[in-house]
């Protein structure tokens, strides 16, 4: 399902570039409601997209780089991510996203997961693709330059309360049930890649 959301020779230059991913593929069941608007949201209009980078912002301190946003319920924080668009590559996205979120300067330490989604609903899928990159923060002033991604406030997590914000996000009420499930996956995933 997702093969025609990735470019192979893309994925087999980030490999060469940063490394072997982790990689698996998780089914959702998701709600008519969501499926319609993820739908919609993905496949067509001005930010359509083929999948998303997942940065996981390891800090001096090595605690993991967190945001919230204007629309999220109160208290939700996860880890930051940005569209990949038709028309961009992964890396250029990558790169693009956290100077426009964070303001901060990062080395590239890992390609650390790809992560394939199906989000299913009444006989339908639509596929989706995560790419999750480990970057080390090296300078910068930390704050988010593009006043349009509605990020309201930046905290920090240890590695090992990846596991408390997943729950967190699995269990928020009905209306955010589905993109909670969805965006706890890759807390996850990174959670146990990154567990020392």
């Amino acid at each position: 399902m997702t093969e025609r959301l990735m470019h192979s020779r893309e994925v087999d230059a980030l490999v060469s570039q940063f490394g072997e991913p982790h990689r698996c593929s998780y089914s959702l069941q998701v709600s008519r409601s969501t499926y319609d608007a993820w739908s919609e949201k993905i496949s067509s209009g001005p930010v359509a997209c083929r999948g998303e980078v997942i940065m996981v912002i390891i800090r001096p301190n090595g605690n993991v780089l967190l945001h919230t946003k204007d629309f999220y319920p109160d208290g939700v924080y996860r880890l930051l991510s940005g569209r990949v668009l038709w028309e961009d590559d992964v890396e250029q996205t990558l790169r693009r996203e956290v100077a426009e979120e964070t303001n901060l300067d990062v080395s590239v330490q890992s390609f650390l997961g790809l992560i394939e989604y199906e989000f299913c609903c009444r006989g339908r899928s639509l596929p989706f693709v995560s790419y999750i990159f480990e970057l080390h923060e090296c300078g910068g002033s930390l704050c988010c330059l593009d006043q349009g991604e509605g990020i309201t406030d930046f905290r920090e997590a240890t590695i090992t309360e990846l596991s408390e914000i997943a729950s967190h996000l699995e269990e928020l009420e009905a209306r955010w049930k589905d993109w909670g499930q969805f965006r706890a996956v890759a807390h996850r995933v990174v959670r146990e890649l990154l567990s020392p």
